[in-house]
């Protein structure tokens, strides 16, 4: 899978570079008299920015961004900022910081300065630019009340394009679902996809990369909801919970593919991670299904412990291949988030567990074709056949 670099294109036609002038105005005396003592004020300094010049240090600072001299590109901006705060060119030099600092890899303060851009004129040029970039920031940074505010300003604007609307929906699902509002998340979503299959965005070659927000929220929306369905207590109708959360756990897995078609990096080490981590949580739960009463006697129940190592150890099994998968991709891309870490930690933890699978597995005193057997015959006492 190759890496396709996330969509931080510069902004280029506003930057600034600010440079103070200024003249000293001179205190008046007070007379000095024995009944009026003589008081020592401090000078006062009065400073006036020469606009002409803010206006060529801007347009000097947005060469350098040009010249992809992004770190004193990002330090003149700055002062630019600072210098003349309420000036016509404090937006666009706070929007051009952000573009700077975004291409140093500093996506804490590049999510800031496109903020600083929006405070300072909401309406602006760079308005729209930044609002996007912020909303791509916030997924990356997992800032989900953030993202949240980005979407919802985007989605009032009537300005958007096609993909910029639905990459605007999939970032408010996403944050919704992320905040464990899925049902109003679902709605948002639903939106989005209708609108992507109607103009079948996607179906032919690499998917636009706007696509893959949605798509990763979706998955995230069956995740959730499909791991509501838990297994302790043990339920009566076990089999088709069992069942149904596996449909679930298949329709996540299947979005989540969606999202990696996109070929982006990022997006696919999300995916990649959760995909992994559906058969790892899967495990974990059905793991935790009590013996049933049918198994009475101590073979009965070691019976039970044995057949279901053994027929859940392939969700470990699968969770590994996953991770591997992703912590591959992290390496061979330079992809270097969050995710890729979580990855490496979950791959270490289902290699642990799938190890304490096979030992726990070696020391049970049936083989495996007896554990199979006896976990049918249980399932089939649980579950027998109705009359006609």
């Amino acid at each position: 899978m190759c890496k396709r670099p996330m969509s931080w294109r510069p902004h280029l036609t506003f930057a600034v570079f600010l440079l103070t002038t200024g003249c000293a105005a001179t205190p008046t005396e007070a007379p000095k008299t024995s009944e009026n003592p003589e008081i020592v004020l401090p000078e006062v300094v009065v400073t006036r920015v020469d606009p002409a010049i803010v206006e060529q240090r801007f347009h000097e600072a947005t060469a350098k961004l040009v010249r992809e001299e992004y770190k004193a590109a990002a330090q003149e901006l700055d002062g630019v900022v600072a210098l003349s705060p309420s000036g016509p060119w404090a937006a666009p030099a706070a929007f051009n910081a952000g573009v700077a600092y975004l291409s140093l890899g500093d996506y804490p303060t590049a999510s800031k300065r496109f903020e600083q851009s929006l405070e300072k004129d909401p309406d602006g040029p760079t308005a729209r630019a930044a609002l996007l970039r912020l909303a791509r920031l916030g997924a990356y940074l997992e800032d989900w009340t953030g993202l949240e505010a980005a979407a919802r300003k985007l989605l009032q604007r009537s300005d958007l394009s096609v993909l910029e609307k639905i990459e605007a929906q999939g970032a408010l699902g996403l944050s919704l679902a992320s905040q464990d509002k899925v049902d109003e998340a679902f709605d948002v979503i639903v939106q989005a996809r209708n609108e992507i299959e109607d103009r079948r965005l996607g179906e032919a070659g690499v998917p636009p990369l706007e696509l893959a927000e949605v798509s990763f929220a979706l998955g995230e929306i069956r995740r959730k909801r499909s791991e509501t369905i838990t297994f302790d207590p043990f339920p009566p109708d076990f089999g088709a919970k069992l069942e149904e959360r596996c449909q679930g756990l298949l329709d996540a897995q299947s979005a989540y593919t969606d999202a990696m078609r996109s070929l982006d990096a990022h997006w696919s080490a999300m995916a990649g991670y959760r995909v992994g981590q559906l058969y790892q949580d899967l495990h974990r739960d059905v793991m935790r299904v009590p013996v049933p009463p049918l198994a009475k006697t101590v073979r009965q129940k070691q019976l039970w412990e044995g057949a279901m190592r053994l027929r859940y150890r392939i969700l470990l099994e699968k969770g590994l291949k996953m991770m591997e998968h992703t912590v591959k991709l992290g390496e061979r891309t330079g992809e270097s988030s969050a995710w890729i870490t979580r990855a490496r930690e979950a791959k270490r933890e289902l290699e642990t567990a799938l190890a304490t699978e096979k030992e726990a597995l070696s020391k049970m005193p049936f083989t495996e074709d007896e554990m199979r057997q006896a976990l049918e015959e249980l399932k089939q006492k649980a579950n027998p056949p109705k009359t006609p």
